[in-house]
């Protein structure tokens, strides 16, 4: 009995010393890493100030700042990044929508060598040019980026109606090879949000569906397109996400509340240390009709919520290609001295529980474009498809 005791004595006492090395020596030695880490930088600083020739090159807070840049994109993540406050003005400066901002409307944002595409808008020059999200600008005009502050890059792309920028364009695709592309691209001024839709007559009344943006009024043009036809005999719906960039999560919960019935989940959000927050559909007269839904590789953030929600509370299908699998949403932490950390806090759940992020929507029914038909014919093969889907739901 007592040598029982002993073990079980024993067993406790190794059980304790684990969870006491596993809670306290962790916490210590990441501590003292840090700790050290920051002393790294002043010896560092130190010596150079003490030692280094060329002393009138030392710049400590542009130094700093260079070694905030690098630490956070050492994270990896696209969207997430330290902004000083020079290049967090263009940045700013970027997300203005004005009536006349001749542009290539791209959202961008400087990383190292290069310039980062983060958003492409629907229908606008880059769009037209086909500028794609994640595409690395390096050079603008023949000047490389590498050189060039956030508010430099947007000067030389931001020039007058009608008139051509060229840029050298570094694109990483979907099997890790790398292309290098020359676009000369004609700034315009577009017209932001856009919803339009036709009354397809084909067998059976289709109401086709197209939103190119999701942006303050994208809701209320959605509700005028809504009232025009709600009186017509519709029998089924297709609804066109492709290429399709852009945020605002509100404004997506309410285009998907008009199709999904009230208090239906929409969307969920996690964060790190908030609370989870959950959105479900508004009181809308749904339209309770089958729907099939167009996406493609550039779908993303907003508009795979919207997908997502009819797939899984209507069965909705979805057609064409894997989604992008933008399933994050990211804040900006400001500072005193106008520069900001733009970073990563919450990620999306589908009703179901799916998070899409780096992953994408997999298509109900996979249909590959035919650019070449769509060239010489002007036929969308995927719209097509779409129109005898829809008709045998």
């Amino acid at each position: 009995m007592k040598k029982h005791l002993a073990l079980i004595l024993m067993a406790i006492g190794i059980l304790i010393w684990f969870f006491w090395y596993q809670e306290f020596w962790p916490k210590q030695d990441i501590e003292q890493y840090q700790t050290q880490t920051y002393q790294r930088f002043e010896e560092v600083l130190d010596t150079l100030q003490t030692l280094y020739y060329e002393q009138e090159k030392i710049n400590t807070w542009k130094m700093i700042e260079n070694a905030l840049k690098a630490y956070v994109d050492a994270l990896e993540d696209p969207y997430t990044s330290y902004l000083d406050s020079e290049t967090n003005s263009g940045f700013q400066e970027d997300l203005k929508w004005e009536a006349n901002f001749e542009w290539i409307w791209a959202v961008i944002s400087k990383k190292n060598y290069y310039v980062l595409i983060e958003e492409v808008i629907k229908d606008s020059p880059a769009f037209k040019w086909w500028l794609l999200p994640l595409d690395r600008i390096v050079i603008i005009n023949e000047n490389p980026t590498k050189e060039l502050s956030i508010n430099e890059a947007v000067k030389q792309i931001r020039w007058p109606k009608w008139s051509t920028v060229s840029l050298r364009i570094e694109r990483i695709n979907k099997d890790e090879t790398k292309e290098v592309l020359e676009k000369n691209v004609i700034r315009d001024t577009i017209s932001v949000p856009s919803v339009s839709s036709e009354i397809i007559t084909w067998t059976k009344n289709i109401w086709y569906l197209e939103i190119s943006v999701i942006w303050t009024e994208t809701e209320n043009l959605l509700k005028k397109e809504l009232l025009k036809f709600k009186n017509n005999s519709i029998e089924a719906i297709i609804i066109d996400l492709r290429w399709n960039w852009w945020w605002l999560l509100p404004i997506a919960v309410e285009i998907a509340s008009h199709f999904v019935p009230i208090n239906k989940l929409i969307v969920s959000s996690k964060y790190k240390q908030l609370w989870e927050e959950e959105y479900y559909s508004r009181w809308y007269d749904v339209f309770q009709k089958p729907i099939v839904v167009l996406i493609d590789w550039y779908t993303a953030s907003a508009w795979e919520i919207i997908a997502l929600a009819l797939q899984e509370q209507i069965d909705a299908k979805i057609v064409w290609t894997q989604s992008f699998g933008k399933g994050s949403i990211q804040t900006m932490e400001d500072f005193d001295d106008w520069a900001s950390l733009k970073y990563t806090i919450w990620k999306r759940y589908s009703p179901s529980g799916k998070n899409i992020d780096e992953v994408g929507i997999t298509p109900d029914i996979l249909i590959e474009f035919d650019l070449d038909k769509y060239k010489e014919q002007k036929i969308d093969n995927q719209l097509e498809k779409a129109k005898e889907i829809v008709l045998k739901m």
